[in-house]
């Protein structure tokens, strides 16, 4: 049987996303999973990822790599640049949640939105976003916009109102594009508000990490 470890840092992606991977493979899997909100909270108070958030995180990896798995999985976009620097530390696949998502949003036209709900997301998925393009040698325009309050409404619980609140973002300003990014993977809920809003093309990352760590662990 796979063992996989997840890390996460907003509980309604850790209510969510380990159901949808079980519900998504062939056979059995072992799963165990972290919350560290601290990662994300700390970094948003202070206005960027410290120095201590990065020992944190390395250490919460670590933690999770004592288990033994075959894969450890980071469901924050957040973490993604940090995450990805510690990969050459262990000798298992370290996957994060955009990895796929951002390579797929390059090969579907060049005008590309994207919509995120904390100011820690932005800086990291729009230059996940640029480096793919640059390896795939494509010319791309990339946009960002940013709601918090979206993200307050989700943290209370609200996560109808965090939905209308991106739809009415998408109407405003998500025409024209050829695909909209939502960078977190607490926004997927969002996905066909904001599709039928904007009229274009919507990723998000749960489904896209899934088929990642199926294709990495062969489930």
């Amino acid at each position: 049987m796979k063992r996989i470890a997840i890390l996460h840092t907003v509980r309604s992606v850790y209510n969510s996303f380990s159901g949808q991977l079980m519900a998504a493979v062939a056979q059995p899997v072992a799963i165990s999973e972290m919350v560290d909100e601290f990662l994300v909270t700390n970094a948003r108070e202070k206005g960027y990822f410290p120095p201590e958030n990065r020992r944190k995180l390395y250490l919460d990896l670590l933690s999770m790599y004592s288990g033994s798995p075959d894969a450890i999985v980071v469901t924050c976009s957040s973490l993604t640049p940090f995450a990805s620097e510690f990969r050459s530390s262990f000798d298992v696949p370290i996957i994060t949640i955009d990895d796929r998502m951002c390579a797929e949003a390059v090969s579907g036209g060049s005008r590309i939105a994207v919509f995120a709900t904390a100011p820690t997301t932005v800086d990291p998925t729009v230059s996940k976003i640029q480096g793919e393009a640059d390896k795939a040698g494509k010319k791309v325009e990339i946009a960002s916009f940013l709601d918090t309050k979206a993200m307050d409404l989700l943290s209370s619980g609200d996560t109808a109102g965090h939905d209308r609140r991106l739809a009415e973002l998408a109407a405003r300003e998500g025409k024209g594009f050829d695909t909209i990014v939502l960078a977190q993977a607490s926004m997927a809920t969002a996905l066909e508000g904001v599709s039928k809003a904007s009229g274009c093309r919507v990723l998000t990352s749960p489904g896209s990490c899934i088929a990642e760590i199926r294709e990495v662990l062969g489930l």
